[in-house]
């Protein structure tokens, strides 16, 4: 059970990173416009006004959706092959993948274009989460082991 609700929320990420990418540049603009107002609010409650631009909440949208993505993308792969180990390339290859889509897909959508860079801070933002689930596992295997009980994949 546990394995296809991991699945299901990989996939349920995935859906919404490329829906996010076929919006056309002005719904694209509204939402991320939304998004920075509230930081701007926050910005002015600890008396740092300006610090937040639309170029800064775009590409930490990019880097946050990516590290969510890559964390249960790793996770999921894990959980169905018993532990990262032979299972690497795999995790690297879909935690690609996916960037290369979503660019693409953001070619196609009116008004916006695909950029190499946002291919290169998403799959940073992937890999961070896949670093994030890996200190995790090792984490709880070392913890596992000092109680004798079962080590963590």
């Amino acid at each position: 059970m546990k394995k296809r609700i991991l699945l299901a929320v990989t996939i349920a990420i995935t859906a919404v990173i490329f829906i996010h990418s076929s919006m056309d540049a002005a719904a694209s603009s509204e939402e991320s416009g939304f998004i920075l107002r509230l930081f701007e609010r926050f910005a002015q409650l600890i008396g740092r006004p300006g610090l937040f631009t639309d170029h800064i909440i775009r590409k930490l949208a990019h880097f946050t959706e990516f590290a969510v993505f890559g964390f249960f993308l790793s996770w999921t792969v894990r959980e169905y092959a018993g532990g990262f180990k032979g299972q690497i390339f795999k995790v690297l290859f879909f935690q690609l993948s996916v960037p290369v889509t979503d660019e693409t897909i953001q070619y196609f959508s009116l008004g916006r274009s695909a950029e190499v860079k946002d291919v290169l801070l998403d799959f940073s933002g992937a890999v961070f989460g896949f670093l994030v689930i890996a200190a995790l596992s090792a984490l709880a295997g070392k913890i596992a082991a000092k109680r004798g009980g079962k080590a963590a994949k």
